[in-house]
């Protein structure tokens, strides 16, 4: 479909005005734009023009004008590149002008009353690769469509669902498309439209979604997108993605295409995945109603078939301590500790946590949290190694997703944590993102009310008791405790470590210390609820506590 655009040149030369309008003209009706213009000689009649009603896409512009009174020339382009600029803001601004030897900065002065490019005359031919009409004809291009003055590609999404309408609105419908266009070009293909889901958060300010779009000449495909700023971390996702296709099943991995991201679109990078089917986040997932009864075969698969495979492949002694290997970051450990002054109160209240004594948790929790240490048990105690494998790294109802059906599949994006880690990581992490986000979701969450169940529930899955329970019983909050049950009555099978009752005996501590790490990521998330993080504070503690009582018999919960 051939597009539209207006255009206005400035120029006292007859010749230069039909020259450079054939010559931009052609070149962009091969990428099927057609310019429609408005050619002017006199610069007071531009002016005029500029400063009226009509507005302009693409404006060109030469800096010197002849007086009619004086064998000289004037600078009137000056003018009006500052007028245009102001006239018409999204307009693609060029300067075409033989310049002045007497005048060293006249260049300089158009560039800095707002001109997007500036070309010496004799430059402007296809000789050259910078200012030849090719490439001045690509440079428009892009900038009318980063700036969402032409659209090709057609975005739309549920105006009613906040998620999506907030990415929109940062990333914006323009930048979207073309992310979009660029990640459909890895496999040669085209859409005219393009329907966008958001699907969960990333890392470091990212954003997940899926987009749906009929191709020009095919199907219609279905592709994960992650959107960052962050060129140099995404471009690490691709790698341990590629990684992960190598130690996973690749039926269970979203495999990233193009293999690097591309961008940059006003300053925002894409990495994309094209699926057969719609996807949904876990999440998602454990609010239908079927989830309560499909949940133990769906994290069968995803334990056993999908990662439990990995897990035992690669795990290792390592001669480390294994507090060592839960460290926080020091960005974290100020994270941690600023929520937790801000929690502490609400834990003695009577309508918040109706705790009696929290001086031994603020101590126990800020020694961990800075120092790796458990109060009361000495470095020679803890045991001379830990046990470590390959991991997820983020494993969150997020970075699963599901394609629906009689039999639900998993298949994990948002590599970049993919590596090594302790081997309880990536159990902890999901048990946690379940209690502190499913469980009791929605307004049951923003009450304490739930606090002391919520924190039963925490002990329960630290002890793998299978006696699990939670204040409604909603769709999710039944299809969570269903996710919840199987990995506590299945975490010694997933995991050689704790396989026999002499090894489970030896490492179930780091069962507890994982739970607490993640606990305490938890309760800087400020989009969780206020009492369930107040939870994730105390039940830290118990955590905590169970896990150093492996050292101190008389510590108890």
């Amino acid at each position: 479909m051939t597009q539209s655009i207006q255009g206005l040149i400035v120029d006292d030369s007859r010749q230069n005005l039909s020259s450079v309008t054939t010559r931009l003209s052609q070149y962009l009706l091969q990428q099927q734009w057609r310019v429609e213009w408005t050619k002017l000689r006199d610069p007071d009649h531009a002016h005029q023009t500029l400063s009226g009603s009509d507005r302009f896409d693409l404006v060109v512009i030469d800096l010197l004008f002849a007086r009619p009174d004086m064998d000289v020339s004037e600078a009137r382009g000056l003018e009006l590149v500052e007028l245009a600029r102001s006239s018409s803001p999204h307009a693609y601004v060029l300067v075409i002008s033989n310049g002045d030897q007497n005048r060293h900065d006249l260049f300089y002065d158009a560039l800095q009353r707002g001109a997007h490019k500036v070309v010496l005359r004799r430059e402007f031919t296809l000789e050259s690769s910078i200012s030849s009409p090719v490439a001045v004809a690509a440079e428009i291009r892009k900038h009318l469509l980063d700036n969402g003055s032409v659209t090709e590609v057609r975005v739309t999404a549920d105006h009613n669902d906040p998620s999506v309408q907030s990415l929109l609105f940062e990333v914006k419908e323009a930048t979207l498309s073309q992310l979009h266009s660029q990640v459909l070009l890895a496999t040669n293909d085209f859409a005219d439209s393009v329907h966008v889901r958001f699907l969960s958060p990333g890392a470091s300010g990212a954003s997940v979604c899926e987009t749906t779009a009929k191709l020009r000449h095919g199907p219609t495909v279905h592709n994960v997108i992650k959107l960052s700023r962050a060129f140099d971390e995404l471009l690490s996702e691709t790698q341990h993605a590629l990684r992960a296709r190598q130690l996973l099943p690749s039926r269970f991995v979203v495999p990233i295409q193009p293999e690097r991201p591309v961008g940059p679109v006003n300053g925002w990078y894409a990495t994309g995945a094209q699926r057969d089917h719609e996807v949904v986040t876990l999440r998602r997932w454990l609010a239908s109603n079927e989830a309560e009864a499909q949940a133990g075969e769906l994290f069968e698969v995803l334990f056993t078939d999908c990662l439990g495979q990995m897990y035992r492949e690669h795990m290792e002694e390592r001669p480390v301590n294994p507090l060592s290997l839960f460290e926080f970051p020091y960005y974290k450990q100020r994270l941690i500790l600023h929520a937790m002054d801000e929690l502490m109160p609400t834990l003695t209240r009577a309508e918040g946590g109706g705790l009696c004594d929290i001086s031994s948790l603020s101590q126990d929790l800020t020694a961990f949290t800075i120092e790796q240490r458990l109060v009361g048990v000495l470095t020679r105690q803890l045991p001379p190694s830990s046990q470590v494998t390959q991991l997820h790294g983020d494993l969150h109802g997020g970075n699963i997703l599901l394609y629906r059906g009689k039999h639900p599949t998993p298949a994990l994006i948002d590599f970049s944590d993919f590596g090594e880690a302790h081997w309880a990581g990536d159990a902890a992490r999901l048990v946690v993102d379940l209690v502190m986000r499913v469980v009791d979701h929605g307004a049951e969450s923003m009450f304490f009310t739930g606090f002391p169940v919520w924190r039963k529930l925490m002990v329960a899955i630290g002890d793998l008791s299978p006696d699990l329970q939670a204040v409604s019983t909603t769709a999710p909050t039944a299809g969570a405790l269903a996710g919840l049950t199987w990995i506590v009555e299945n975490l010694r099978g997933i995991f050689p470590t704790l396989t026999s009752d002499e090894d489970f005996a030896a490492h179930h501590w780091e069962w507890h210390i994982a739970l607490c790490v993640h606990l305490l990521r938890s309760i800087y998330h400020y989009d969780i609820a206020g009492p369930k993080r107040a939870l994730a504070l105390v039940a830290a503690h118990d955590q905590l506590v169970a896990g150093a009582a492996v050292f101190d018999g008389s510590k108890k919960l």
